[in-house]
């Protein structure tokens, strides 16, 4: 398989992929982060902010890869190897996002409930 063509597929299905599981997770997050920052602009540059570190860390990971493989079958499986490496990247922000959430979700100060 030429270079050119490993390198692009890869690239293209990272990006994809990440663009897919971004888009489902987009309304939940921004949910979240409406309720933590109180207001709208707050929460759509927050949720910015999370979409472009979820799609960007695993491309930038992507740009990385430099095929060695000439063969279909060889360059199928470098291929889905460095697809995994990606989407690892993609949990590792996920998570550090989740860690940052939750860090505000536990330190933002809570409605007083009125006992009757």
């Amino acid at each position: 398989m030429n270079t050119y063509l490993s390198f692009s597929l890869e690239l293209g299905l990272t990006i994809l992929t990440c663009v897919l599981i971004t888009s489902y997770l987009r309304p939940h997050l921004k949910r979240v982060l409406l309720d933590l920052c109180k207001t709208e602009e707050r929460a759509q540059f927050w949720t910015a902010f999370s979409n472009i570190l979820l799609i960007g860390l695993p491309s930038i990971i992507a740009l990385g890869f430099h095929p060695q493989s000439f063969t279909l079958e060889a360059s199928i499986f470098e291929i889905v190897g460095r697809l995994s490496a990606n989407l690892a990247g993609y949990l590792f922000a996920l998570v550090g996002i989740g860690v940052i959430v939750t860090f505000f979700a536990i330190a933002a100060p809570k409605p007083k409930v009125d006992a009757k």
